[in-house]
């Protein structure tokens, strides 16, 4: 009886144990989605400026509010050559004209190179930064910003 007893269980185990692994090998379920790692790299503070030179009648441009955006603007131009590249600069300053910086000690300023492509229009500008610098422009106190398009020398 001793003997039945432990080859019983010795069929049992084998048995489900051939199940277990036909089933992890063979079953029909679609794949599992791939286990997302996470990183703790931490961002460099940045911003970006985005433009689009719309016609002197076009009032408003089509981007969305989006809620990385520091500043939204326009910059009207009249006369320009449109085949001579012009000079974007997008500063930060305070009441007294000086220049804020960023966390990493240098200028917050941003400049950006563009081939107008007519006499007359609008630049509407969209400056943007990532998580790191909106949290960072956030502590500044009266802070302004200053848009300039002058023809690149």
């Amino acid at each position: 009886m001793k003997k039945v007893f432990i080859v019983i269980v010795v069929g049992l185990t084998i048995i489900e144990s051939g199940l277990f692994v036909g089933n992890l090998f063979f079953s029909k379920e679609e794949e599992k989605e791939p286990s997302t790692i996470a990183t703790t790299e931490e961002l460099k503070p940045e911003l970006f400026l985005e433009i689009e030179i719309l016609e002197s009648n076009q009032e408003e441009s089509q981007q969305k509010t989006t809620i990385n955006e520091l500043y939204r603007g326009k910059l009207d131009f009249q006369h320009a050559d449109p085949t001579k590249p012009y000079l974007i600069t997008v500063q930060f300053i305070d009441k007294e004209k000086r220049e804020f910086v960023g966390p990493d000690k240098q200028p917050l300023h941003l400049e950006k190179e563009v081939t107008l492509g007519k006499e007359e229009g609008t630049v509407f500008l969209v400056v943007k930064g990532n998580k790191p610098m909106l949290a960072h422009i956030q502590k500044l106190k009266d802070a302004q910003v200053s848009a300039s398009l002058k023809e690149k020398e």
